[in-house]
């Protein structure tokens, strides 16, 4: 517990998050590179920006740096960011840049000596900087009669359907998918984020959720909006895989009903994916997703910490599904 309880400082963690993402995307791109044209060398260099502003934001609730590397990859590599990589580079540097934005608002609290009130108030104010910074890019590129995606693109039903089937949808319909293993830690974090009282984190969610389906806001395709939700998610999985991790033996029934969720997903997407080649892939991905769980499961109720093999069984999977996943979006793709 002693390790697990320590938070490193950003001026380690960060470097070594960085080092982690540019090995990831040159070992994800590399296979693809004679496909890419000259602006799409941009593309693995959003992915490592978009998943390090990521981990920086978990950095803030998060003390374990697997699960914030974990978080930080499922944006920057995630089906959304994929869905990105279909279109202008563009896109997806907004989209990478984006969690940067949010950072004076995650951190404000450790700049100021104002009182608990008055700092919650600036912090939400400063994350309207993540708003303006979308309407100003695409405002910015339409002036230019530029646009990286057709200003009518909105969010539709069956794009929801990436969350459940992450690597059997079109690649270029901006579908939300989060990959296999990391739905336990969604089903976990959602679980914290309503226990912990986050209504204005929640509301946010809802909001820029809203608009994705709504209609074009100032050149802004409706579609943009999702990034908002997707980055919420991802520091959500993040803390909800450390709260795996951490499970004790009172934790039973949070981690059975995670295993439940997803055999469901498992099932769900078996079916939803029936004219799919790739259902021995994703079966076989919430397999082990399903796999890693119950053995942490077996070890909480035993009685037994023994955090170290549960990291090394549950971010093993992660990082395994993450790549795999991604690998096959890729191939898709280009």
């Amino acid at each position: 517990m002693s390790i697990l309880n320590k938070r490193p400082s950003l001026v380690i963690s960060f470097p070594v998050a960085l080092i982690f993402y540019a090995i990831f995307a040159a070992l994800l791109f590399f296979p693809v590179k004679q496909n890419l044209s000259q602006i799409q060398y941009l593309l693995p260099f959003a992915a490592v920006i978009g998943a390090s502003g990521v981990f920086i934001l978990c950095r803030r609730w998060v003390l374990s740096i697997f699960a914030s590397l974990a978080g930080g990859a499922v944006y920057g590599f995630g089906t959304y960011a994929c869905s990105l990589f279909c279109y202008h580079p563009f896109a997806a540097l907004v989209y990478s840049l984006l969690p940067w934005t949010l950072i004076p608002a995650v951190f404000f609290y450790r700049w100021t000596s104002l009182d608990r009130i008055n700092t919650n108030i600036i912090s939400g104010l400063l994350v309207f900087l993540s708003v303006l910074f979308i309407l100003s890019a695409y405002r910015f590129a339409s002036m230019k009669y530029f646009y990286p995606i057709p200003v009518q693109t909105h969010l539709t039903p069956k794009a929801l359907i990436g969350v459940i089937d992450p690597i059997g949808v079109k690649q270029d319909i901006f579908a939300p998918g989060f990959y296999h293993v990391t739905m336990a830690g969604m089903v976990m974090g959602i679980g914290l984020l309503i226990k912990t009282r986050r209504f204005a984190t929640i509301l946010l969610f809802i909001i820029a959720a809203v608009a994705a389906f709504y209609k074009p806001i100032l050149n802004v395709p409706p579609v943009v909006w999702t990034s908002i939700p997707v980055l919420i998610c991802s520091i959500v999985i993040a803390a909800g895989l450390e709260t795996i991790i951490l499970a004790g033996e009172g934790d039973g029934k949070w981690l059975l009903g995670t295993i439940l969720i997803l055999l469901l997903l498992s099932v769900a997407d078996v079916f939803l994916s029936h004219h799919s080649s790739v259902i021995p892939l994703t079966a076989a991905l919430y397999g082990v997703g399903i796999t890693a769980v119950v053995s942490i499961y077996f070890i909480a109720e035993a009685g037994k910490a023994w955090h170290l093999l549960r990291m090394f069984i549950l971010y093993s999977a992660i990082f395994l599904d993450i790549f795999i996943s991604t690998r096959h979006n890729l191939d898709t793709i280009f």
